[in-house]
């Protein structure tokens, strides 16, 4: 990657911007990473399926895990962590923060859900009040943090991209504008419009890969309603297929797949659907190798900039009561001069996430939703007068809230990276 004029630092606190400080000179980065295992006990409510009714688990295909990324570059720590669940809320990410910051330096952590709906619903009396699993599960994830930032060692970063055409929308807009759900196609009919990019970022220390993160756009719902299994669907066979392969951890992020749906839409294990799991996983794998092969850009030497800031919003059916506000966190990180990493908080549509990528001005850029908290759907302006779920129900902030957000983020990017001036 080109270098060219330095960067600025810009640290974040919540609820305000700061002003951006001039920094000169690039630090060796360090990166260290653990992984948690988090499957739950056997016998609790599954997390995703209104149709699952009370229904319960029933047993475990594949275990979840936590996995941490800490990166270092001598003045900024950020920890990364990607978690096979279906969602987490703010007060788990502030309980987690609160025990990592009390044992080590690290400022920033994002928490990123792949959103598997064969998780757990995160319930405080399971399997007992006394002792919720969802509080033991926090403990392991600021555990893993932890654990991660002792593992650091001298690292570079390589960015690539690739294309997997998996996924479609879900939204079918009829010829007089109004809106069909379309939840499964396994005919695979075009749909528009989609995101098939892959980003893949390799972490590389001097004994090889120690991190692949891999961001991709399409919701984890192949297993339906029917399975009662624990799984982390497609991601976790992914993740599983090229830890195997290339070594090193594999880390899932998922972009802006409010209205993307596998083609295998909620399948029955009756009907085939873990082999879907894995042929899913399988196309993504292959890309995530061919795509790790071919990147030789890699840089060495980085400077973190990480801002946070939170953004009320009103809610879209109370918009008229404060009290009702609904604090959206979003993140944006700077890796260097060309990588970028966006988090916004909950089930952004498709085109948020093309419309960022296509507007920032840095080499690579990548949406990560999902993250922090789980504020439901953000549909677009438009999709909000054609109706359908997540446009009109399923919802909650005001409509606009995520241009609102995903213009903040450019902002904040741009204010990060000295493009623009207070």
């Amino acid at each position: 990657m080109r270098r060219k004029k330095p960067i600025h630092l810009l640290t974040g606190l919540l609820s305000a911007l700061l002003l951006v400080m001039p920094q000169t000179g690039f630090a060796q980065l360090q990166a260290g990473v653990a992984q948690v295992d988090i499957t739950p006990p056997i016998g609790g409510l599954m997390y995703g399926y209104s149709t699952r009714g009370t229904n319960v688990s029933e047993g475990v295909n594949d275990l979840l895990y936590a996995r941490a990324l800490v990166l270092d570059d001598g003045n900024t720590k950020l920890a990364i962590v990607t978690v096979d669940l279906g969602a987490i809320t703010r007060e788990n990410t502030t309980n987690v923060k609160a025990i990592v910051q009390e044992r080590t330096e690290i400022e920033y952590i994002l928490l990123a859900v792949s959103h598997t709906h064969s998780g757990p619903l995160a319930v405080p009396d399971f399997p007992s009040a006394a002792n919720p699993w969802i509080r033991e599960a926090e403990r392991k994830i600021a555990g893993v943090i932890v654990e991660a930032d002792r593992n650091r060692i001298s690292a570079r970063i390589g960015v690539g991209w690739g294309e997997v055409r998996e996924g479609h929308n879900r939204r079918m807009i009829h010829t007089d504008g109004r809106v069909v759900m379309f939840w499964g196609n396994r005919d695979r009919i075009p749909t528009s419009p989609v995101d098939y990019q892959l980003g893949v970022i390799r972490v590389e220390g001097s004994d090889g890969t120690i991190a692949t993160l891999v961001n991709f756009t399409c919701h984890p719902v192949v297993l339906g309603p029917e399975n009662l299994l624990i799984s982390a669907d497609y991601p976790g066979a992914m993740m599983r297929m090229v830890e195997d392969e290339i070594g090193g951890q594999v880390m899932f992020l998922l972009g802006a797949a409010g209205d993307i749906n596998p083609f295998w839409d909620k399948t029955p294990p009756d009907e085939g659907a873990f082999g879907q799991v894995e042929k899913m996983g399988r196309a993504i794998a292959d890309e995530v190798r061919r795509v790790s092969r071919h990147i030789i850009d890699y840089e060495e030497t980085y400077m973190l900039s990480v801002h946070t800031e939170v953004i009320p919003l009103a809610s879209r059916w109370d918009s008229a009561h404060a009290e009702h506000n609904i604090q959206a966190e979003i993140n944006t990180v700077l890796i260097g001069e060309d990588l970028a990493l966006t988090t916004f908080p909950g089930e952004f549509f498709v085109e948020h996430g093309l419309v960022l990528k296509e507007q920032s001005p840095f080499k690579h850029t990548f949406f990560v939703g999902y993250c922090n908290d789980m504020l439901g759907y953000f549909p677009t302006i438009q999709s909000t007068t054609e109706g359908g779920y997540g446009a009109t129900s399923a919802t909650h902030v005001e409509v606009g809230a995520g241009e609102r957000l995903v213009n903040r983020a450019l902002i904040n990017l741009l204010y990060q990276a000295g493009k623009i001036s207070r």
